[in-house]
């Protein structure tokens, strides 16, 4: 048993208080290991490292990307066995995914509230959640994770990405900016707007065809930013939500305030 800690050093609110690795490995103490994985090869010995330590709780201090490739080197590593429980220390800006859950404070407060648990031999507090499988055509191995996204979420988040410092003001800032480009046809909303001709297929039947701005699908039902566009992946087990944007940008930013309260 024990815990097993993934610190990636590269993330960017990692990169600006290196000191918290350091306190995490005091806090956790012999009851566990923090890894430095900054490269693919380092998580997967980080990852073999834990399996073979029989740890019960991998943890990730790191944001939502750090999560997505954890998960994708438990799946690859595990195979077909039980994954250890997956433990979201919101060491990212967005905590897209440990939000949806209810997952709240910081990476210290939340590994002590885990270790308070364990010494007092109560059950932690788990929730199921299916991940997405994503496969491309080109023979790379599949990713796991619980968000997906193409057009304009990708443009979206590459426009935040590029910020001196990411946040959850700087986001709806940028939300604040696209919606306000889109009002007077501007540059940011131009780059938005670009659509992608795509077949899209679920259960066997073919969407309509359309040029999308964007194809987006989830297993938890924040789509970031506090927008519950998958409102309805809950419903059954072994199931995802899936949206197809096909309306204008002007459209779509008079949706937001439905999309942020999940409503259709």
């Amino acid at each position: 048993g024990g815990i097993g800690i993934v610190n990636n050093p590269r993330a960017r609110r990692n990169r600006s208080r290196p000191a918290l690795a350091r306190r995490l490995r005091a806090q956790l103490g012999d009851e566990g290991e923090v890894i430095d994985a900054s490269t693919p090869d380092d998580l997967a010995r980080a990852i073999e490292r834990f399996r073979a330590a029989e740890v019960d709780v991998v943890a990730v201090n790191g944001g939502d990307g750090t999560g997505h490739f954890v998960l994708t080197a438990l799946a690859r590593t595990f195979g077909d066995d039980p994954l250890p429980k997956l433990l979201l220390l919101r060491g990212g800006s967005m905590n897209t995914v440990a939000r949806g859950h209810g997952i709240r404070g910081g990476p210290e407060r939340i590994l002590a509230d885990v270790l308070a648990a364990r010494r007092r031999g109560f059950p932690l507090r788990t929730e199921a959640c299916d991940a997405l499988r994503i496969s491309a055509d080109d023979g790379a191995e599949p990713r796991y994770g619980f968000i997906f996204g193409t057009g304009a979420v990708v443009t979206f988040l590459e426009r935040y990405n590029k910020s001196p410092r990411t946040s959850p003001l700087r986001a709806a800032l940028l939300v604040a900016r696209g919606v306000c480009s889109a009002l007077v046809g501007g540059p940011f909303a131009e780059a938005l707007a670009r659509r992608e001709p795509l077949r899209v297929a679920t259960d066997g039947d073919d969407w309509d065809d359309a040029s999308y701005l964007a194809v987006a699908a989830g297993s938890t039902p924040d789509a970031g930013f506090g927008f519950h566009a998958f409102h309805r992946c809950g419903e059954q087990p072994g199931f995802f939500h899936a949206v197809g944007v096909t309306g204008s940008l002007g459209q779509l930013a008079l949706s937001l305030p439905r999309l942020r309260r999940g409503r259709p």
